[in-house]
């Protein structure tokens, strides 16, 4: 009788181990790894998403006024009792403003479209090290962009209000993607681009 309960016992404790080791090894195989992967990246790209977020919040200026299609008077908030004239870094919109020259074509166009990206906007200045800090008339020079995240600079080139500017030093991937707007905004006959725009 004792020599069936103790044949008994032990096989309650070794199916136990039994269990005990089949379940570890289902925990730690590979198949189970994968299973855990997609969570983690999931957590992931809600931190990257958010980080995003707080980005494009980011600002650094007050827009006083605005000039043309490419300059503008800001307020930094690193000097908050001194105006600065920025101008946009690696565009030219058509001229409304210069003495030396007459209104050019698709120039008041232009600064009405810059006028309602801006006035009144905190933006961010940004520099780009591979450019000018500020140019021949004492305006710095600065990718523009809203408190969403709109690339303002881009964004003019892109919707036909401005030529890609870009024959003086500015990092070269940037160059290139301003370009690649303008060929767009060619192709798609924008703005200034478009024969009906400025017929001769």
């Amino acid at each position: 009788m004792k020599r069936k309960t103790s044949r008994l016992l032990f096989g309650i404790v070794a199916g136990f181990c039994l269990i005990l080791i089949a379940s570890w090894n289902l925990e730690n195989s590979p198949e189970a790894s994968s299973q855990i992967s997609p969570t983690s990246t999931q957590i992931n790209k809600t931190s990257e998403t958010s980080a995003t977020n707080n980005e494009a919040g980011d600002t650094n200026a007050l827009v006083v006024s605005i000039a043309d299609g490419d300059t503008l008077t800001a307020i930094m908030d690193s000097e908050p009792g001194t105006e600065v004239k920025v101008r946009f870094l690696g565009v030219n919109t058509p001229e409304t403003v210069d003495p030396r020259r007459p209104v050019e074509c698709f120039g008041k166009e232009a600064s009405e479209f810059t006028k309602s990206l801006l006035s009144n906007q905190r933006i961010k200045l940004e520099a780009d090290p591979e450019a000018d800090e500020i140019d021949k008339y004492g305006r710095l020079l600065r990718n523009i962009y809203l408190a969403d995240g709109t690339d303002v600079n881009a964004e003019l080139v892109k919707q036909g209000y401005a030529y890609a500017y870009v024959s003086f030093p500015q990092n070269a991937e940037r160059k290139a993607y301003l370009r690649s707007l303008e060929s767009e905004a060619k192709a798609n006959l924008r703005g200034l681009w478009n024969p009906e725009t400025c017929p001769n």
